[in-house]
């Protein structure tokens, strides 16, 4: 007996031994080949390329992997609680591996298929994801081993945890929790109930499968298997359990991730950047900080869809697109009745990967090829009433809707400017299959549709040109084309401020007098001769420049340029920033048939607003790494680059230099000295003050009570295209509404009925901002009695036959 236990003994000493040994010798033997420990660290996650309006709300995000890091107190309890009870509930107690668990790994990793499935603990997990690759052998679990131990000796628990919930990959490109939480359910993390959480939970394992895009019914199951281990481990109580469990998995739909709409100006930010720095900056998590002021690009942006859906509907109802034919006969008279199992056949939810041919599948196609309007909501027809009609929502949900007399605007749109009768129920306007839009007010739904018509708006400070507010159209998911800068539409009569201003630079007065008549040109340049009309299609006969600006007069204009020369009138224009080669070379120039940008637009008219300076405009104000790290910052570029040595010596102009060198919305003009004399400025400004007085424009904007604001707005033939810029001496804005196949906008549509009431609500909405301006007259510039008759100086005529203008000094004879 005594010789047994001794042998026993032995053997344990020996086995030991051996064990140290083994493990001391295995150690020793992978120690060269395991990674550095502290490669564990959030500097190496690949994070994407943010960009964010100045004031830091997020707005665009690009590269392959979206993430958001979130510390260890951020988390909220429920979600740390299901990923414990899903992953490792022992996480707090063990130092890093589980026995059992490992028992189980080998024996797996000994069957022919290799070390099938994850597991692991969490800081197994951890080490894992980080710092080994994703074969399946013996060595690596071993490898796995070793790390955790020396991990957990590193870092604390809370602090691994965090790496896990940042790292840990959730499906369709979210990393993380946060991102899986605004990806799915467009929340954030402290927005997550108990059964969302869960769900976030189930994804870990196997996110390909188990993933409520892909199959719904399988991540429900692994859900619902997390909520019965959160109940088993007392995490939640019986009645949060019974609520959780009933809940359905609903995932957002058009998930807007972002804080502001900005969209337009955040892809140019990721065109720039990566032009500048390569695909790196896909993954080293920088931050680039742009000139947009969240206030504003918000409430641009509401306005702007607020006048077009008014537009909309001063133009009438259009058949909707109608999808009856992707549902069998069978199928509508089940949908008719409101009968929706069609719709959830078991192999919708079981199948790893949709089958095109489902119904279901085919109805999220639909409603996934429709751009997303967060005060819309989406919706395919399926019964129709007199006075009520019943539809399908994205989630598959049945909404229903009720008439009102509210929908007379719905008269059939004929033609853009013909109509058919006012219609007396919905079965005037809708049929089974119609997919339509739905204007969602606290649950209750009215019968609304997108406009065709398009939409750009730029704002900037023309004192330092940073770029406040840009939207290149009024839904970047459904266009991405960018109307600020790409998009050349003629500008109308907005262009005429820059005639009278070439006049007033060559010896006119705002009081010389142009005889507005009728008359016809026959101008080489044109292939007919041309009669041109006045938009009210009346004629004032002798009227001054101020007024005939003021009222738009058409044929002063033509005659002002034609007496000026158009040599001399586009060599002046010039200096507003517009390239002379893309001057219209005929007296058409007058009317604004040349062909220009809303962002150059904008740059003109800042030169009125800032006193003759024109600004360079640049939207990024600077760029981050992810450590806080400076890498770009305007202000530093403009000190460093000084651009009066680049253009003396242009082998300066290098890639260093490129690079350092601020973003611009056009191609810098690197003029610092003023570009007109201010008072020219300052009498054009003067009088599109007054344009803000005065008839259609005077009546509309007379609510914001402000004298330090002008504009000018600009329709273009057939009403193809319209325009308002406006300004005050901080802040200079150009609207631009139009349809991109140049159609007419409506004959009783211009630049005052679309495009200035966008300018008002921004305007109206910023006005506290923005200091009532000083009127100070520059020098040289007197106020003097006009004769009416002649529009020349005379003191001495009678006060009937007089009224005091604006001379410049040197006009006054």
């Amino acid at each position: 007996m005594q010789q047994s236990i001794r042998y026993l003994f032995y053997l344990g000493i020996i086995t030991c031994t051996l064990a140290i040994t083994l493990i001391f010798g295995t150690n020793l033997y992978l120690k060269p080949s395991l990674p550095k420990i502290n490669l564990v660290d959030e500097s190496e996650l690949q994070m994407p390329l943010k960009v964010y309006t100045k004031d830091k709300k997020l707005i665009g995000e690009f590269g392959e992997i979206k993430r958001r890091s979130v510390s260890f107190n951020e988390i909220p309890i429920d979600i740390k609680n299901a990923f414990l009870a899903a992953e490792d509930d022992n996480f707090f107690n063990h130092q890093g591996i589980s026995y059992t668990g490992l028992i189980r790994s080998f024996i797996r990793c000994l069957r022919p298929t290799g070390c099938e499935g994850g597991g692991g603990t969490i800081t197994m997990q951890v080490v894992r994801g980080y710092l080994l690759t994703r074969e399946q052998t013996i060595t690596r679990k071993i490898k796995e081993i070793f790390l955790a131990l020396e991990l957990e000796g590193k870092l604390k628990k809370e602090e691994i945890f965090e790496l896990y919930v940042n790292r840990i990959f959730l499906g369709n490109r979210s990393y993380g929790i946060q991102a899986a939480a605004n990806t799915y359910f467009d929340k954030n993390l402290d927005e997550l109930n108990i059964s969302e959480s869960a769900t976030i939970a189930a994804l870990a394992q196997l996110p390909s499968r188990v993933n409520p895009v892909k199959d719904k019914r399988r991540t429900q199951q692994r859900r619902n298997w997390i909520l019965s281990r959160m109940l088993h481990l007392d995490y939640i109580n019986k009645d949060q359990y019974d609520e959780a469990i009933l809940d359905e998995i609903k995932i957002a739909n058009d998930i807007n991730l972002f804080d502001v709409d900005a969209s337009y100006i955040a892809e140019l930010a990721r065109q720039d950047v990566i032009e500048r720095y390569g695909l790196k900056a896909y993954k080293e998590g920088w931050s680039v900080y742009t000139t947009i002021d969240s206030y504003s690009q918000n409430v641009t942006k509401d306005g702007m869809l607020e006048q077009l859906f008014l537009y909309d509907k001063r133009h009438g109802w259009r058949d909707p697109d109608n999808f009856q034919n992707l549902f069998s006969g069978s199928q509508i008279e089940s949908l008719q009745k409101l009968d929706l199992k069609i719709l959830f056949d078991n192999k919708y939810f079981n199948n790893m990967d949709l089958d095109d041919d489902d119904i279901s599948n085919k109805i999220n196609n639909v409603f996934n090829s429709y751009p997303h309007y967060n005060t819309h909501t989406k919706a395919i027809v399926l019964k129709v009433e007199e006075k009520k009609f019943i539809a399908i929502n994205q989630n598959l949900e049945l909404i229903e809707s009720l008439w009102s007399n509210e929908y007379s605007w719905a008269r059939n749109q004929e033609s853009i400017d013909s109509f058919g009768s006012r219609p007396s129920s919905f079965e005037d306007l809708l049929a089974f299959g119609d997919f339509i839009y739905l204007k969602n007010d606290d649950g209750f739904f009215t019968l609304d549709q997108i406009p065709i018509v398009e939409s750009s708006i730029v704002s900037i400070n023309p004192k330092n040109g940073e770029v406040k507010a840009y939207h290149g159209g009024k839904n970047f998911n459904a266009s991405n084309f960018d109307r600020v800068r790409l998009s050349y539409p003629q500008t109308g009569s907005s262009f005429k401020p820059f005639i009278y201003a070439s006049s007033l630079a060559n010896g006119y007065n705002l009081s010389s007098l142009i005889n507005d008549a009728p008359i016809a040109f026959e101008d080489e340049n044109l292939e007919s001769v041309w009669r041109p009309q006045n938009y009210t299609g009346k004629f004032y006969g002798p009227i001054s420049l101020r007024e005939a600006l003021i009222k738009s007069v058409n044929i002063v204009s033509i005659k002002l340029l034609r007496e000026l020369g158009l040599e001399k009138s586009q060599e002046y224009i010039e200096n507003f920033g517009f390239s002379k080669s893309r001057l219209p070379n005929d007296l058409s120039l007058a009317l604004g048939s040349g062909n220009f940008s809303p962002a150059e637009m904008v740059r003109a008219f800042s030169v009125i607003a800032s006193d003759g300076y024109i600004p360079d405009m640049h939207y990024i104000h600077e760029i981050k790494d992810r450590n806080g790290n400076l890498i770009f910052s305007h202000n530093e570029s403009l000190t460093k680059l000084n651009t009066q040595s680049i253009n003396a010596f242009p082998w300066l102009d290098t890639i260093e230099m490129n690079v350092k060198s601020p973003y611009y919305l056009l191609k810098p003009l690197n003029k610092k000295d003023k570009v007109i004399d201010e008072r020219i400025s300052f009498l054009i400004k003067d009088t599109l003050e007054g344009f803000l007085k005065n008839g259609v424009a005077g009546r509309k904007s007379a609510f914001l009570e402000r004298d330090d604001i002008g504009g000018k707005t600009g329709t273009t033939n057939d009403s193809v295209s319209t325009w308002f810029s406006g300004f005050h001496q901080d802040l200079v804005t150009t609207v631009w509404v139009g349809t991109d196949d140049f159609t007419s906008l409506g004959q009783n549509e211009y630049g005052s009925t679309i495009a200035l009431p966008i300018w008002l609500d921004y305007m109206d909405k910023v006005m506290n901002t923005l200091e009532v301006s000083n009127k100070n007259i520059p020098e040289d510039i007197s106020f003097v009695k006009v004769n009416k008759l002649t529009g020349k100086v005379d003191a001495d005529a009678g006060d009937d036959d007089a009224y005091f203008e604006l001379f410049l000094k040197e006009n006054i004879n």
